[in-house]
């Protein structure tokens, strides 16, 4: 065995041996010279930048939570998640609630989640409920029940660690316990969060005050309450419009049928000042991105419906595209895209000029309501889940193209709600709530 010391000695003197030689055949100039031999037709500087341009950059995934309808207070219904396909069924669960010791199903039917829990919005018997379940196995960790009768099915809140929901009265659960109150009745709709206040409406009658907006504070004092319209028992109300908040606006499609009430409008969140009113007929809940407000709408004196554009400041019209069988759930707002599904598809529209760009034949089968999602975009992936029927669709957000789709969920009649967290994507099938996981990657 030769000694270390030995071996220094020895390999020094050859390595510099080595050096010497390479140092006499190489050119006089630096060992970065350039070749001798030029390249023909080297690219310039701006087909270098269309070369790396044409290289997509590997997804950014996020595991951003899904806390409200449409994701977030602007109702975007863009995550920042990843999801390709295949995606595969990690659990199916219904809520539970215990009563007098008993075990009872509850029927859920919306869901919001982070990477550890899910809230579920739903019902026990007659009674508007609460749940929280386990992300990872589907198990419910407790049961909230607003002692109401009346249940319609509301989306959840999150905020301040609590989950808010509008059904049948403005409730609060707190997230870590159920422990929670109720704090008037008869309301029904949407609900939204800034952190420091909870926004409501109630866009459907049975009894009590009729048709408005209000803001309360976390503990759901009342601040204020606009837009107010006194009904007669049993008047219908179609069930779109909604709320959306951003750019320190609240935006209220209140959609009151023939009443004075039906228009869109703006308003200051703390004060209540509104800032404008447009007399349009909303027939979806509105989203924000960018410094414009999206809906479908009714314009005066029209008969078709249209997908709108409006600068938020303002209210004034940016673009507006006839776009027919489309009402209900707010547009997607995905980038430069604004999506709508249709009865005879996805139609996706640049957000800058309302030009249409795509169109996916995979036909919208769900109720024209606000409630009633069907689309949600995962930003990380550029991706966009479509449900159609029973079965869910991947497809390229950027085209439109299919990159997978099944039926996913064995013998399921009715699934809704698509939710993205990360890579894995929350349905409500059948009363029941639904994880399916994609992969990591893609």
């Amino acid at each position: 065995m030769v000694a270390p010391s030995a071996l220094r000695q020895a390999v020094v003197p050859a390595v510099s041996v080595a050096l010497a030689v390479l140092a006499a055949c190489r050119p006089s100039s630096s060992i970065d010279a350039a070749p001798a031999e030029p390249v023909e037709n080297p690219p310039g500087a701006a087909e270098m930048q269309q070369q790396r341009e044409m290289i997509p950059p590997p997804p950014s995934c996020a595991n951003d939570a899904w806390t409200t309808y449409g994701h977030d207070a602007a109702r975007t219904s863009a995550s920042g998640g990843c999801l390709w396909g295949p995606l595969k069924l990690a659990w199916s669960a219904t809520p539970r609630s215990s009563a007098g010791g008993t075990m009872l199903q509850g029927t859920a039917t919306h869901a919001i989640a982070d990477e550890d829990a899910v809230y579920v919005a739903g019902a026990l018997g007659p009674v508007p409920s609460v749940w929280r379940m386990a992300a990872d196995t589907g198990k419910t960790k407790w049961g909230y029940e607003s002692h109401t009768e009346a249940p319609r099915g509301g989306w959840p809140t999150f905020a301040k660690d609590r989950v808010y929901l509008v059904d049948d009265g403005v409730n609060w659960a707190d997230a870590a316990t159920g422990h929670g109150r109720r704090a008037e009745l008869d309301a029904w709709g949407e609900s939204v969060s800034d952190g420091e206040r909870v926004f409501a409406e109630n866009n459907w009658y049975l009894d009590g005050y009729g048709l408005y907006v209000s803001a309360f504070d976390m503990d759901l004092k009342l601040l204020w309450r606009r837009d107010y319209n006194a009904l007669s028992k049993g008047y219908q109300v179609p069930d779109v419009g909604g709320l959306a908040l951003a750019g320190g606006l609240l935006v209220h499609a209140a959609q009151h049928g023939a009443l004075s009430g039906t228009a869109l409008s703006a308003f200051d969140p703390q004060s209540s000042e509104r800032r404008w009113r447009a007399a349009t007929s909303p027939q979806s809940s509105p989203s924000i991105a960018d410094g414009r407000v999206y809906t479908m709408e009714r314009l005066p004196g029209e008969k078709t419906d249209r997908l709108v554009a409006r600068d938020l400041a303002t209210g004034t019209v940016a673009w507006a595209t006839e776009l027919a069988n489309a009402r209900g759930p707010a547009p997607v707002l995905a980038g430069k895209f604004v999506i709508a599904h249709a009865s005879d598809g996805v139609v996706a529209f640049a957000a800058a000029t309302g030009e249409r760009v795509w169109t996916a034949g995979l036909p919208r089968t769900e109720p024209p309501v606000q409630s009633s999602t069907t689309l949600a975009a995962a930003m990380g992936s550029r991706t966009l889940v479509v449900v159609s029927g029973t079965r869910v669709h991947v497809v390229r957000l950027d085209d439109g193209g299919e990159i997978w789709g099944d039926a996913p969920i064995p013998h399921a009649k009715k699934i809704e709600g698509p939710v993205i967290v990360g890579h894995t994507l929350y349905l409500v099938a059948d009363a029941r709530v639904v994880r399916l996981d994609g992969s990591d990657e893609h």
